[in-house]
């Protein structure tokens, strides 16, 4: 049964947009070739909004990853580049991705939120958009 991990983050504007994709690449890279990784998945949605879904063989190599010094240095920056960010874990039976819009309503109903320095209303609520796109999905593995 795959740990699943889905996380949401807007960043807050599109001169923030250059060093957020230079970090994204970078922990990308990583991602592929994590240790315990099954697939992965992400989507870039309308205003600046960036989804992931990955399958892990289980929690220890999601936290393996999420250790990583590229993820680590994205994090460290996420409070100044996003005013909105959000992720949930589970377990599931299946080996299937979750579809976005489940994955989606599973992390708005029990997703916890990321520290940001200029939370959007949003954010502050815990209140978010649908997904709005879909058919920028990119699949990492």
């Amino acid at each position: 049964m795959p740990f699943v991990s889905v996380t949401r983050l807007r960043v807050k504007s599109i001169f923030r947009l250059i060093p957020f994709f230079r970090a994204n690449d970078a922990s990308v890279k990583d991602l592929i070739s994590a240790k315990g990784l099954i697939r992965g998945k992400e989507l870039m949605d309308k205003n600046l909004t960036f989804w992931t879904i990955t399958l892990w063989e289980d929690e220890a190599s999601m936290k393996a990853f999420r250790g990583s010094i590229s993820h680590r240095k994205a994090m460290q920056n996420l409070p100044k580049w996003c005013n909105e960010a959000s992720y949930h874990h589970w377990i599931q039976e299946s080996m299937e991705f979750p579809d976005w819009h489940s994955a989606s309503q599973k992390l708005f109903k029990e997703g916890k939120l990321s520290k940001v320095r200029n939370p959007s209303k949003s954010q502050l609520s815990n209140q978010f958009p649908a997904i709005k796109w879909t058919k920028t999905e990119r699949k990492l593995k």
